[in-house]
C-alpha cells in the first residue's frame, strides 16, 4: 500500500488508525484490519462532505483568491475543503487526484497543470469520470475533457490594458509575459487588437514571452532588449505583476522616470501594486467570483441540479487605476 500511494509507513499507520477512529475501517485482535459497513457509515455521514481544491500554487494572489471565494460559498455548508498544491507539477497533480479518491470527495475543483502530453492530461481526468466524480476547472481547460470551466476573458483583458495606456497617450508599447501558453496568447491577442484599433504599427520585436528563468528579476531581460531595439519605447504592458520588478530596475539603470517616461500597467492586482512607486496600475483578475461561481457549480452537480450544454462561465476583468501609466511627460510646451 506505501509504495501504491507513494507514501510512509507511518502516514499509512496514521491514515488507517484516522479511518478505524472514524468508523470506515474497524481492527479485530490477533485477526487484521477490515472495511465496516460503508453503507451505514455514509448514512451517519450524510451532513458532511468533502471537496478537492487543487492550485498549482497556493501562495499565489490568483490562487489563493479563488480559494477565498470557494471558501465564501461553502461556509455555511457543512463542507470540508481539502486543498492541495499542485507546483505546476503534473506527476504531483496525479498523486494529488488520487488521495482525494481514496479521501472520498464528492467533487472537485481545480487549475489544472499545463500538460505537454494531452492524451496524458485526459486519460488523468478519465478516473475522475469513471467514479463519477463531478469536477470543475478554473482558468483554462484540458484538451479533450467536457467538463465546465470558469475563467476570465483574457483577451478582454489584454485588450483594456492596452487601450488604457493608448489612452493615456502611449505609442510605443511592449508585451513581456512569462510563458507561453493559452493565457498568455490569449491576453497577446488583445494586446495587439488594441494596437490594430488604435492604427499604431505592429512592432513584433517589442513582444516577448520569457521561456525561462534568468539570474535576473523576471522582466528585466525583455526591457533591456527592448531599450536596445525601441530606444523611443514609452509603455510596457506586462502579464503579470511580477514582472514588473524587472523593469522597474531596468528603468532605473537607464535613467528612466516610471510614469512620465515609461507607463506600466500589470495583471492580477497582487499586493505588489502597492509595494512599488509609484504604485502599479494592474488588471483585476475576478479571483474571488471566480471561486464561488466554481463552488456554485459544482454543488448543482453533486446534487444533480447543473443543467447547461455550454459549461463555460466568463468573468471579466477590470481596471484598477493607480499611478505607474498616468501619461508620458509632455514636451514642447503641448
Amino acid at each position: 500500500m506505501c509504495k501504491r500511494l507513494e507514501t510512509t509507513r507511518t502516514t499509512l499507520d496514521r491514515a488507517i488508525a484516522e479511518l478505524v477512529g472514524e468508523g470506515y475501517l474497524y481492527s479485530q485482535k490477533g485477526s487484521g484490519t477490515y472495511v465496516n459497513d460503508l453503507k451505514r457509515v455514509k448514512m451517519a455521514d450524510t451532513d458532511v462532505k468533502n471537496w478537492g481544491v487543487i492550485v498549482p500554487d497556493v501562495r499565489e494572489s490568483i490562487y489563493s483568491g479563488i480559494i477565498h471565494g470557494i471558501e465564501e460559498y461553502t461556509a455555511n455548508m457543512n463542507i470540508n475543503v481539502i486543498l492541495c498544491s499542485s507546483d505546476g507539477d503534473s506527476d504531483k497533480q496525479k498523486r494529488h487526484f488520487k488521495r482525494l479518491m481514496m479521501s472520498n470527495v464528492s467533487g472537485i475543483i481545480l487549475v489544472p497543470t499545463i500538460c505537454k502530453n494531452a492524451i496524458d492530461g485526459s486519460q488523468l481526468f478519465k478516473q475522475l469520470i469513471d467514479a463519477k466524480i463531478p469536477f470543475v476547472f478554473c482558468n483554462r481547460g484540458v484538451e479533450g475533457v467536457e467538463a465546465p470551466i470558469v475563467t476570465s476573458n483574457d483577451f478582454y483583458g489584454g485588450y483594456i490594458a492596452t487601450r488604457h495606456l493608448i489612452h493615456k497617450g502611449y505609442r510605443k508599447i511592449a508585451y513581456i509575459s512569462s510563458i507561453r501558453y493559452k493565457t498568455s496568447l490569449e491576453r497577446c491577442q488583445g494586446y495587439i487588437t488594441a494596437l490594430m484599433e488604435a492604427n499604431i504599427p505592429i512592432n513584433r520585436k517589442l513582444i516577448v514571452l520569457e521561456e525561462k528563468k534568468g539570474r535576473n528579476l523576471p522582466g528585466f531581460d525583455s526591457m533591456e532588449k527592448f531599450f536596445e531595439i525601441e530606444p523611443d519605447l514609452d509603455a510596457v504592458f506586462c502579464f503579470n505583476d511580477s514582472l514588473a520588478d524587472g523593469v522597474w530596475e531596468s528603468a532605473a539603470k537607464r535613467g528612466k522616470k516610471i510614469p512620465t517616461d515609461i507607463g506600466v500597467i500589470g495583471y492580477d492586482n497582487s499586493p505588489i501594486c502597492e509595494t512599488k512607486t509609484p504604485k502599479l496600475t494592474s488588471i483585476s483578475y475576478q479571483s474571488v467570483q471566480i471561486g464561488m461561481k466554481a463552488a456554485e457549480v459544482l454543488q448543482k452537480m453533486i446534487i444533480r441540479q447543473y443543467r447547461s450544454d455550454f459549461g463555460l462561465y466568463l468573468f471579466q476583468p477590470e481596471i484598477v487605476e493607480r499611478e505607474s501609466c498616468t501619461g508620458p511627460e509632455k514636451k514642447g510646451g503641448n
